[in-house]
Protein backbone atom coordinates (compact mmCIF):
# COMPACT_ATOMS: atom_id res chain seq x y z
CA UNK A 1 0.00 0.00 0.00
CA UNK A 2 1.03 3.26 -0.98
CA UNK A 3 0.52 6.59 1.11
CA UNK A 4 0.50 9.76 -0.61
CA UNK A 5 0.00 13.76 0.88
CA UNK A 6 -2.34 15.82 -0.62
CA UNK A 7 -1.02 19.49 -2.00
CA UNK A 8 2.60 18.38 -1.90
CA UNK A 9 5.11 16.62 -4.15
CA UNK A 10 5.22 12.82 -3.36
CA UNK A 11 7.97 10.71 -4.56
CA UNK A 12 6.53 6.85 -5.33
CA UNK A 13 9.36 4.48 -5.14
CA UNK A 14 8.35 1.04 -7.53
CA UNK A 15 9.50 -1.75 -9.18
CA UNK A 16 7.60 -1.67 -12.26
CA UNK A 17 10.15 -1.27 -14.64
CA UNK A 18 12.20 -4.51 -13.09
CA UNK A 19 11.44 -6.28 -16.80
CA UNK A 20 10.27 -3.75 -18.64
CA UNK A 21 13.47 -1.27 -18.12
CA UNK A 22 14.34 0.44 -21.89
CA UNK A 23 10.69 -0.49 -23.06
CA UNK A 24 8.14 2.71 -22.29
CA UNK A 25 8.49 5.65 -23.19
CA UNK A 26 6.02 6.89 -20.70
CA UNK A 27 3.58 5.91 -17.99
CA UNK A 28 0.18 6.62 -17.18
CA UNK A 29 -1.14 6.55 -13.17
CA UNK A 30 -4.77 6.39 -13.17
CA UNK A 31 -6.29 6.73 -9.67
CA UNK A 32 -9.50 5.64 -9.09
CA UNK A 33 -11.06 6.93 -5.97
CA UNK A 34 -13.10 3.56 -3.98
CA UNK A 35 -15.90 5.52 -3.11
CA UNK A 36 -16.79 8.42 -5.60
CA UNK A 37 -15.35 6.26 -8.39
CA UNK A 38 -13.42 9.48 -9.71
CA UNK A 39 -10.83 8.97 -12.22
CA UNK A 40 -7.78 10.85 -12.50
CA UNK A 41 -5.10 10.01 -14.86
CA UNK A 42 -1.37 11.41 -14.56
CA UNK A 43 0.95 10.86 -17.24
CA UNK A 44 5.27 10.47 -16.87
CA UNK A 45 7.64 10.84 -19.43
CA UNK A 46 10.84 8.33 -19.14
CA UNK A 47 12.77 11.14 -20.37
CA UNK A 48 11.99 13.59 -18.21
CA UNK A 49 14.18 13.42 -15.06
CA UNK A 50 12.37 15.41 -12.95
CA UNK A 51 9.40 13.42 -13.08
CA UNK A 52 11.72 9.80 -13.75
CA UNK A 53 14.27 8.07 -12.04
CA UNK A 54 15.22 4.20 -12.27
CA UNK A 55 18.64 2.26 -11.31
CA UNK A 56 18.56 -1.63 -12.27
CA UNK A 57 15.95 -2.71 -9.61
CA UNK A 58 13.55 -0.05 -9.13
CA UNK A 59 12.13 3.41 -10.42
CA UNK A 60 10.97 6.76 -8.94
CA UNK A 61 8.11 8.42 -10.13
CA UNK A 62 7.66 12.48 -9.08
CA UNK A 63 4.31 13.70 -8.33
CA UNK A 64 3.50 17.22 -7.76
CA UNK A 65 0.53 17.33 -6.00
CA UNK A 66 0.76 21.30 -5.21
CA UNK A 67 -0.44 21.89 -8.67
CA UNK A 68 -2.36 19.38 -9.80
CA UNK A 69 -3.91 17.27 -6.86
CA UNK A 70 -6.68 14.56 -6.53
CA UNK A 71 -9.84 15.67 -5.47
CA UNK A 72 -10.64 14.11 -2.87
CA UNK A 73 -8.74 12.16 0.37
CA UNK A 74 -9.09 8.73 0.94
CA UNK A 75 -8.78 5.29 -0.79
CA UNK A 76 -7.50 5.41 -4.46
CA UNK A 77 -6.88 1.76 -6.79
CA UNK A 78 -3.54 2.72 -8.65
CA UNK A 79 -3.20 1.30 -12.50
CA UNK A 80 -0.06 2.08 -14.13
CA UNK A 81 0.18 1.21 -17.78
CA UNK A 82 3.56 1.21 -19.85
CA UNK A 83 2.24 3.56 -23.57
CA UNK A 84 -0.99 3.69 -22.01
CA UNK A 85 -1.90 0.34 -22.97
CA UNK A 86 0.13 -2.08 -21.09
CA UNK A 87 -0.81 -2.67 -17.27
CA UNK A 88 2.31 -2.48 -15.24
CA UNK A 89 0.87 -2.00 -11.67
CA UNK A 90 -2.50 -2.48 -9.67
CA UNK A 91 -2.27 -1.39 -6.04
CA UNK A 92 -4.08 0.43 -3.57
CA UNK A 93 -3.30 4.27 -2.22
CA UNK A 94 -3.84 6.22 0.59
CA UNK A 95 -4.87 9.94 0.25
CA UNK A 96 -4.06 11.46 3.24
CA UNK A 97 -5.21 15.39 3.84
CA UNK A 98 -3.25 17.84 5.52
CA UNK A 99 -4.78 20.51 8.18
CA UNK A 100 -6.48 22.82 6.02
CA UNK A 101 -8.73 19.77 4.11
CA UNK A 102 -12.10 20.63 3.02
CA UNK A 103 -15.43 20.04 4.70
CA UNK A 104 -17.48 17.18 4.78
CA UNK A 105 -21.12 17.07 2.94
CA UNK A 106 -23.32 14.58 5.12
CA UNK A 107 -25.99 12.31 3.40
CA UNK A 108 -28.60 11.08 5.87
CA UNK A 109 -30.35 7.73 4.63
CA UNK A 110 -34.30 8.65 4.53
CA UNK A 111 -34.79 5.16 5.56
CA UNK A 112 -35.45 5.27 9.44
CA UNK A 113 -34.80 2.03 9.96
CA UNK A 114 -31.06 2.10 8.07
CA UNK A 115 -28.96 4.46 10.03
CA UNK A 116 -26.10 4.72 7.83
CA UNK A 117 -24.36 7.59 6.93
CA UNK A 118 -22.16 8.80 4.09
CA UNK A 119 -19.25 10.68 4.39
CA UNK A 120 -17.79 13.32 0.56
CA UNK A 121 -15.56 15.57 1.25
CA UNK A 122 -16.52 18.77 -1.13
Amino acid sequence: MLYLQKAQPNTLTLNINNNSRDTFDSYDLVFTHIMSKEVKTYSVSTSNPAEYAQNIRYCEIELDFTTDDLNYEGEYELRIFGDGTTLVYTGITILEGTQESNPFTQYISDNEVNENYIYIQD
